[in-house]
């Protein structure tokens, strides 16, 4: 079987899982620096996806090798959506417990609103808290892997152009 972009970006994709799952097992701190692990293996999948392109096929047009890295993007940020949405559907009650210490500490705050205001408020939190939750994630997927793509692929470019 041949790897290709979007099998890498699958596996990818697949170790970033993993290591969102062995973290949330042994309840890592938020602010821990390993929490930032997945998205270095974001970024070396890309570069794998990238750098292996341009060795096996010679290409150094950064359009194809830009393509490549892309295609790596998509695969594994389709999967961390999948594995998200199925964590908070599988946790709903963490995310009720958010909703509710945010609307605990908005009724001793909120000097402008009723209390029956505040718990339409909680409401529409809840109901769209896993659709913000994912377009937040893809959104800094798709950004951060935009940049990591660019980035290997245009000085792969640049080095293969000036060579």
């Amino acid at each position: 079987m041949k790897l290709n972009a979007t099998i890498k970006g699958l596996v990818t994709g697949l170790l970033m899982v993993a290591v969102a799952v062995i973290l949330y097992f042994n309840k890592l701190d938020e602010r821990s620096p390993l929490n930032y692990l997945g998205y270095f293996i974001f970024g070396l999948g890309i570069v794998w996806s990238i750098t292996s392109f341009a060795k096996h096929t010679r290409s150094t047009q950064f359009k194809d090798l830009f393509q490549q890295g892309f295609k790596c993007v998509l695969a594994a940020t389709l999967v961390m959506a999948l594995y998200t949405f199925i964590y908070f559907k599988l946790n709903e009650k963490e995310i009720d417990a958010v909703v509710q210490q945010a609307k605990l500490e908005r009724i001793k705050t909120a000097r402008d609103r009723t209390p029956a205001e505040i718990e339409t408020e909680a409401q529409q939190t809840r109901k769209y808290y896993i659709p913000f939750q994912l377009s937040i994630l893809v959104f800094s997927n798709l950004f951060t892997g935009v940049i990591v793509t660019m980035a290997t692929a245009g000085s792969l470019y640049l080095r293969n152009k000036n060579s």
